[in-house]
Parts: C-alpha cells; sequence; structure tokens
C-alpha cells in the first residue's frame, strides 16, 4: 500500500512513526520549506501523553515538560470561582503536562528530516477506481492508493477534495504568546471577564504560556498585534495579567488568530481521509488538539496493521472515531459559549453559578474523554 501524508505537524509525524514501525510505504510532504517553530505554548492532558507513550517517547517528554496538577478558575481581579486537583481519579492515569510547543515538534521531528519532501503542496486530487492521482505544485503528478489528510484546521486536502470544507467562525479573537517569568508553584488559572478572557499556563524553565481572547464579531481586533493595545484592553484585570502582557518581549512575539470550528463531519472520502485538526479542528477550550490527533494517529496505523483494503480501514476508523470527534467539537464550542455568556451581568451571574457549580468546565471535559469507554 503507498499513502500519501500531507503536513509534517504534530499528526502528520505521528502516523509516519508508526508507519515506519509497520514497515508500510509511505510519502511524506510539508508545505513550508523547513523546519519552522511556529506556535507559543502546548497544553497536554492525559489522552495526549497517553498517545505519545505509544510512541515510545513518555521518557523523553516528560524530562522537557511541567507538570500540571491543579486547574483554577478565577474572576478577573483573581477572585476563586473553582478549582480541581488533577491528582485524582480519572485523571491521575497520566500525567498533565505543558511544554513549547517546539520542544514537542522537535522531540516528534528528531530522525525524520531526510523523511520529509519540504516545499510540496498539493494543485489537485483526483479519485480513481483504486486509488488518488495527485498533482503537485511542480506540476509531477503521482499516484497513491490513499491520500492522509494531516494538515491543519485550514487543511487543502479538505478544500480540494470534501464537499464541505468550509470552517465556523466563532466570532472570537485571539493572542498567543510565551514570556520568560518565574513560575513558582504557579498552576493553570483561566480569568474569566465579560467580554474577554486570559490564561497563564506555566512551562518549564520559568516560562509562562498566555492565551488572551476577546468577543470580536466584526474582526475589528483581527489583525491586531500591539503590546500597549493588549495591557489597554485588559486593564482592570489582576497584577499578574498585566504583568504578564508587559513582559511580552517585542509585538513580534504575539500571535494572534481567530477561533475557528470544522463544520463538516465527512471523515472520508473515497480513498482520502481526514486526521488532527484537518479532521476536527475546533476552540482550544479542552486542549484536545493534540490528543485528538495521536488518537487518530494510533487507530488509524492498528487498522492499517490490520487490513489491507483502503475502503475497509477507512469505514472502521469512521465507526470507531467519529461519535468522539463529534462530541470533542460540539463540547469545545459549547465551553466557548459558556464563557461568553459574560456580556451582560445577568450572563455573568448564570455562566459563574454554573461554573461554582459544576466546577471548572475543560475538567469535566476530560473526566469524560478518560472515562468514555467505561
Amino acid at each position: 500500500m503507498r499513502i500519501l501524508i500531507v503536513g509534517a505537524g504534530i499528526a502528520g509525524l505521528a502516523l509516519a512513526r508508526r508507519l515506519d514501525k509497520l514497515q508500510l510505504d509511505y510519502t511524506l510532504i510539508e508545505r513550508s520549506l523547513g523546519w519552522s517553530n511556529d506556535g507559543a505554548g502546548i497544553c497536554l492532558p492525559a489522552n495526549a501523553v497517553a498517545g505519545l507513550e505509544k510512541l515510545g517517547l513518555k521518557d523523553k517528554l516528560l524530562a522537557i515538560s511541567y507538570a500540571v496538577h491543579k486547574i483554577r478558575y478565577v474572576k478577573p481581579n483573581g477572585t476563586l470561582l473553582s478549582s480541581a486537583s488533577l491528582k485524582i481519579p480519572p485523571f491521575n492515569q497520566q500525567p498533565f503536562l505543558a511544554l513549547p510547543r517546539a520542544e514537542l515538534l522537535n522531540l516528534l521531528r528528531k530522525g525524520m528530516e531526510s523523511k520529509v519532501r519540504f516545499g510540496k503542496t498539493l494543485l489537485s486530487i483526483e479519485q480513481l477506481t483504486n486509488g488518488v492521482s495527485v498533482t503537485f505544485n511542480d506540476g509531477k503528478t503521482e499516484q497513491f492508493d490513499c491520500v492522509i489528510g494531516a494538515d491543519g484546521i485550514n487543511s487543502q486536502v479538505r478544500e480540494l477534495a470534501f464537499e464541505e470544507p468550509d470552517l465556523e467562525d466563532l466570532h472570537v479573537t485571539n493572542w498567543r504568546f510565551l514570556i520568560d517569568q518565574e513560575t513558582a508553584d504557579l498552576q493553570p488559572t483561566y480569568y474569566l471577564g465579560s467580554d474577554s478572557f486570559f490564561m497563564r499556563y506555566p512551562m518549564p524553565d520559568n516560562k509562562i504560556y498566555c492565551y488572551a481572547h476577546i468577543l470580536d464579531k466584526q474582526q475589528k481586533w483581527a489583525q491586531k498585534q500591539d503590546k500597549q493595545w493588549l495591557l489597554t484592553r485588559f486593564n482592570g484585570f489582576e497584577d499578574k495579567v498585566l504583568e504578564a502582557i508587559k513582559a511580552i518581549p517585542s509585538n513580534d512575539d504575539i500571535i494572534p488568530g481567530r477561533l475557528k470550528s470544522v463544520v463538516s463531519r465527512e471523515v472520508y472520502s473515497g480513498s482520502i481521509l481526514l486526521i488532527g485538526d484537518a479532521l476536527h479542528g475546533c476552540p482550544p477550550a479542552l486542549q484536545q488538539g493534540v490528543g485528538m490527533g495521536l488518537e487518530d494517529v494510533h487507530c488509524l496505523a492498528d487498522l492499517l496493521a490490520k487490513y489491507q483494503n483502503v475502503e475497509t480501514v477507512f469505514s472502521h476508523f469512521k465507526q470507531q472515531r467519529l461519535e468522539r470527534i463529534s462530541w470533542v467539537i460540539d463540547e469545545s464550542n459549547r465551553v466557548i459559549r459558556l464563557a461568553s455568556k459574560g456580556r451582560t451581568f445577568l450572563g455573568r451571574v448564570i455562566r459563574n453559578f454554573i461554573i461554582r457549580k459544576n466546577g471548572p468546565a475543560n475538567v469535566n471535559g476530560w473526566r469524560k474523554l478518560l472515562l468514555w469507554d467505561r
């Protein structure tokens, strides 16, 4: 079986590693001209750590990560709304870890550079009776038994090959950045404002990953990349938030973005399958980007080891993954909408009551995922 993997990010590299162990023939392409270190921090709940353990990378991961033990939701002034321990069942199945995104990518990239065809994109994909014909940006055409789209939420594979490639815009503009700051005994802290949100997440080596967002239906601030503007916009949050913004080295270190979500529940089309954010990209409310992507990888690799027929592999993959994928997308969108209820006084009262009563929303989501098959 000849397999084309599109995208050498986390899911694409993980799949390539699994296919190496299965001694299956694959081609891995990446649109970038070489490795890049885009991104800020990354958070790894228990299922993500379990996925990396299956790749034989857990010990190396532990050596470069910050262990998280508790989640706190607070008001903008720092007053506690709710907290939850990650040291109790079912959360203690695996450690919850955090690290710079670049460090995780470097771990997955080790020994893989010679296996990636850099600077490659797709011009067209044509379904054949047995397989797929792909034309690349250099004009060359090759045939594969199947194509795996692991090329992120703005997937070119989904755009070219699927009937519903569109993304839902959730009317939220966000900013991410890493700062050098003493972490001490910091545990992840989520600040819920009226129309705004801020997160401080500890990283190894006295770094803190910060994520901020505001409701921005008209995309008025979508291209804003300004430290002073963020200070003004989050004025009224506790000093720790303002100190974090002040610690941003330069405006170039701020990564702006929009929260979007994959709309379609198409898992595959003919001999073309999506995995990772290409399949289930959604807001990071449950921090499931890596975890769900690795679950996709291991499910697909196990099926490829068992079956030789592409249709059989893909249909079983859909059967095993679709319900869980759909729940994560819907729940992630729901958590964002819950946080957005703070636009009115009554909405804030309701939102804060729900959080006090039920606990941190992301922790509840993790519990559901960890108990899924029990």
